[in-house]
């Protein structure tokens, strides 16, 4: 059951992205293609109405904070057993050896934006891709897995999770202190600096 109201959600967080920027884009056209071809409004968008895209991603992150009970409740249900010592070995051996680990999905917009601001500012990054997405099917066993354990390592079961310098910084929109809060707050390139990223 939980599933299933998780899986409708996301449905309607996906749909209703590219409905909004429809209604703001000059270039109604290329929104209804991105539409259909199932690419984010945000690709095919004029520069300024890309900006307010993104501005939409960061609106809908933060709000992903509402689901993160239920999120919480459902990674460990998705990964079933699995050797949770060795999961959380990977995953120390990952962000102790690289100055920005970013754990991604690849259909995410969220992820793509994160990891498109990491390597805008020049940071080296280290991406593991954990699946297409979190539903089920497109999620393989060894990333709901990863993504339980860093739930049960720091309370996050979204994506994207980064971690700089080998603390977790949390997601784009969400975490202590996020990364849009560091681009915006100008402390990102301190951060990156620090950490040995740039």
């Amino acid at each position: 059951m939980i599933m299933r109201v998780l899986l409708i959600w996301q449905a309607c967080l996906i749909l209703t992205a590219p409905v909004i920027a429809l209604t703001t884009s000059r270039e109604p056209a290329l929104t209804r293609r991105a539409i259909i071809f199932g690419l984010p409004a945000v690709t095919v968008l004029a520069p300024t109405q890309a900006d307010a895209a993104v501005d939409l991603l960061g609106t809908t992150g933060s709000l992903m904070s509402v689901l993160k009970p239920l999120y919480k409740l459902e990674a460990p249900l998705q990964a079933g057993n699995y050797d949770k010592a060795a999961v959380r070995a990977t995953i120390n051996r990952e962000i102790g050896g690289a100055a920005v680990v970013v754990y991604s999905y690849t259909l995410s917009p969220f992820c793509t934006e994160a990891k498109k601001i990491l390597r805008d500012a020049g940071a080296t990054i280290q991406v593991v891709e954990l699946g297409d997405e979190w539903v089920p099917g497109l999620l393989p066993a060894g990333g709901a897995a990863v993504r339980a354990e860093l739930g049960a390592m720091t309370g996050q079961t979204s994506m994207p999770h980064i971690f700089i310098g080998g603390a977790s910084i949390g997601g784009l929109a969400t975490g202590t202190p996020g990364l849009k809060s560091l681009l915006n707050s100008g402390d990102l390139d301190q951060k990156l600096r620090e950490a040995g990223a740039l």
